[in-house]
């Protein structure tokens, strides 16, 4: 089973992050649109750490640390403007940032690796930088980057603010027609002082 954690937007933010994929799909002319794969509204997420295929003992170990409550605290995140990955050359990944929440989802994250090193996953050699996936381009595509860079500047993403107040484990099913998450566990964390 291929595994990954994640922090979910809310109902909200979701809604204004799909707004942003069918703003960006409706500048892109015909054969750079359909050269995206878009992320479906339901699947928007930020994912903390990809762990990819894990076997069912590793899967439990991994369910494991994600029983107890997180000691880092709620927090209030907000998407911020768009971008790609690789910062530069032919475009992969399409993304919204984070203007708000980014060091609070670092420690979310710093606690997430704690965590899974404790159930045997090495830790990750890339930097983390907090985003959430818009769509991803086929890798054989003739892609033309100033079509992206002129339909961005078109599009002013919307940036409403959520509550980031737990995180979740996700097994992610490949199918013919792309990748269904499903739910393993959800870890809160703490809650905001006073709440």
């Amino acid at each position: 089973m291929r595994l990954f954690a994640a922090v979910d937007p809310d109902p909200t933010a979701r809604a204004a992050a799909a707004r942003t994929v069918r703003a960006l799909a409706s500048r892109l002319e015909g054969e750079a649109s359909r050269r995206i794969r878009w992320v479906p509204p339901e699947q928007l997420h930020v994912t903390l750490r990809f762990l990819g295929e894990s076997t069912e003992a590793d899967a439990d170990a991994v369910r494991g640390v994600f029983r107890p409550p997180f000691v880092t605290g709620a927090f209030t995140a907000r998407m911020s403007g768009l971008d790609r990955f690789p910062a530069s050359g032919t475009p992969r990944v399409v993304w919204l940032g984070l203007d708000e929440g980014r060091d609070a989802m670092v420690a979310v994250r710093a606690e997430l690796d704690r965590r899974l090193a404790s159930a045997g996953c090495p830790p990750e050699s890339r930097a983390f930088r907090a985003h959430l996936t818009l769509g991803r381009t086929k890798r054989w595509a003739a892609w033309k980057r100033y079509d992206l860079v002129r339909a961005w500047s078109e599009v002013r993403p919307e940036t409403p603010r959520w509550v980031v107040d737990h995180v979740t484990l996700y097994e992610s099913r490949l199918t013919p027609r792309g990748a269904r998450h499903h739910v393993l566990e959800s870890a809160p964390l703490r809650r905001f002082a006073g709440a």
